[in-house]
C-alpha cells in the first residue's frame, strides 16, 4: 500500500495533577499504541508543555481552542479539579463542544458521584475475561494495562474514522 498522508489530529488531555502518576504511565503506553496508526497522525498536547514564564492559562486556553479532540482521564481528583471544571470542560463539552474520548483512569462511582456532564457519554473501561466490573486503566495489571490502551487504540481509531468518513 503506497504511503498517504495520515490526518493529523490534536489531542488536548485532561486530567488532575494529583493523578501524575497513572497519567504518565496511561500516556506513555498510548502514545506508543498509536505511533504506528496508519491513517492518523496523533499528536497529544499537555500541559507539561508550558514553558517556564508562559501564561499558563493562556497556553491552556490556545490549546484547547486549537484542538480536535479532548482526552479526559477521569478520576475522582479530575472530577474534583475546580479548574477542569471551570475551565476545560465547558470548552469540551459545553457550546463550544468538541469530540471527547473519555478514559476512565481511576475508578469513579457512576452513580454517586457527579461527572459535571459527562454522564450522556461512553466512558470506556476495559471488559475482562471472567470479571463482572469494567477496570479502570489504574486497576489493571501490567499486561491488562496493554490491553486496556490497545482495546481503547481500537475504539478512537473506530470514533476517528466516524469523525472523518
Amino acid at each position: 500500500m503506497a504511503n498517504k498522508e495520515r490526518i493529523k489530529i490534536r489531542f488536548f488531555v485532561s486530567y488532575a495533577h494529583d493523578d501524575e502518576e497513572y497519567a504518565s504511565a496511561f500516556m506513555d503506553e498510548f502514545k506508543e499504541m498509536t505511533a504506528p496508526s496508519e491513517r492518523y497522525e496523533y499528536l497529544f498536547w499537555q500541559d507539561t508543555e508550558i514553558l517556564p514564564g508562559e501564561n499558563w492559562r493562556e497556553e491552556i486556553k490556545e490549546a484547547l481552542d486549537n484542538c480536535d479532540v479532548g482526552l479526559l482521564l477521569i478520576s475522582p481528583a479530575f472530577l474534583a479539579s475546580k479548574f477542569i471544571d471551570e475551565e476545560e470542560l465547558p470548552r469540551l463539552v459545553g457550546d463550544k463542544k468538541k469530540p471527547i474520548i473519555p478514559v476512565m483512569l481511576k475508578m469513579v462511582n457512576l452513580k454517586r458521584h457527579n461527572l459535571k456532564g459527562l454522564d450522556g457519554n461512553q466512558i470506556f473501561r476495559l471488559k475482562v475475561e471472567g470479571v463482572k466490573q469494567l477496570k479502570s486503566f489504574a486497576q489493571c495489571s501490567a499486561s491488562q494495562r496493554s490491553d486496556f490502551v490497545y482495546e481503547l487504540f481500537d475504539k478512537v481509531e473506530s470514533r476517528l474514522d466516524k469523525i472523518h468518513g
